[in-house]
């Protein structure tokens, strides 16, 4: 697939209104942020080991959920991914932990592969797997809305990003919207043996007649 320029969205005014597009305020995603931070960090070390990543996760979904349904977003399950949607302005909007964000030179990796479900909403269409330029196209993935995720990073990190996901992991953005990136340590909070179960593949199997 050709690479393409990522549109990058920073500095507090520009960031301040490209949020505005859709409706949001930057406050609204640091504070899904926070959240993530607070329950990784409260995870015990009795608990399983992926405890921390999930925690952030679950948390996360419901914060964003919190902050930002109001009428105009809805709680949003397409294809499994929980999110929300707002259709009048055209985007849906789902959480993610990854490893950094905020990084204008070092685009953000999530901390669990992605599954096919994400791929579907956030996949690259036949079209640029063939490396073909096209126009608008319509009838495309699953409903034609993009999905951009709030991506926490182990620091605290938040950016609003618009992803294309293969293989398990981002390979492209058509979008980052760089929020915050605090100094404050979280580098221990998720790491790989401890990632989010948060992507889902469940196989379907149909009974055979005896």
């Amino acid at each position: 697939m050709p690479a393409f320029a990522t549109a990058i969205v920073q500095g507090e005014a520009q960031v301040a209104g490209r949020l505005a597009d859709f409706g949001l305020v930057p406050e609204q995603l640091l504070a899904v942020a926070k959240t993530a931070r607070a329950w990784a960090d409260d995870a015990s070390p009795l608990m399983p080991v992926n405890a921390p990543g999930t925690l952030a996760y679950i948390h996360g979904v419901m914060e964003l959920r919190q902050q930002v349904l109001d009428g105009s977003y809805v709680v949003d399950r397409t294809c499994g991914i929980e999110a929300v949607v707002n259709r009048d302005r055209l985007i849906r909007i789902a959480f993610q932990n990854v490893d950094r964000a905020c990084d204008p030179n070092f685009p953000p990796n999530p901390r669990s592969s992605k599954g096919s479900a994400s791929e579907l909403l956030c996949g690259p269409t036949l079209f640029e797997y063939a490396g073909v330029e096209t126009g608008p196209l319509t009838g495309v993935l699953s409903d034609g809305l993009p999905t951009y995720y709030v991506m926490v990073g182990e620091d605290g990190s938040v950016e609003l990003s618009h992803p294309v996901i293969s293989n398990g992991s981002y390979v492209q953005f058509h979008e980052r919207i760089l929020i915050s990136a605090p100094d404050d340590d979280w580098a221990d909070a998720i790491d790989p043996e401890t990632g989010p179960v948060e992507d889902f593949d469940i196989p379907v199997r149909f009974k055979t007649s005896v």
